[in-house]
């Protein structure tokens, strides 16, 4: 009785001991796979931050482009208005100039 009490206590030990074992490569198998998850999740994370920051570019692009447009017309709308000067106003404008220069560095 004590040898079968024995053998019984052997075989529960190496039944345990393949369940231990069988535990350590099911929690690495687990480790594993969600270690492979968690790289496909930061990816997926990585693809969204990289998608926003286009829109985002994309967004301050247009709003650039939106607020330089008045800017841009007034602009041409100056130069318009200097090419297209009439005679008489350019001639002021000339004679100004003259002025100031004459009266700064005098009459040399």
């Amino acid at each position: 009785m004590a040898l079968e009490a024995i053998k019984s206590i052997k075989n529960a030990e190496q039944q345990a001991t393949e369940n231990i074992n069988k535990a350590i490569e099911g929690s690495k198998d687990i480790l594993k796979k969600s270690e492979i998850e968690s790289v496909g999740q930061y990816k997926k994370v990585l693809d969204a931050a990289k998608e926003e920051i286009k829109k985002i570019i994309e967004s301050a692009k247009e709003e650039g482009r939106i607020n330089s447009e008045p800017i841009l017309e007034q602009g041409k709308a100056d130069i318009d208005n200097i090419l297209n000067l009439d005679s008489e106003r350019f001639h002021r404008a000339v004679n100004k100039v003259v002025e100031r220069i004459v009266k700064n560095n005098g009459n040399s």
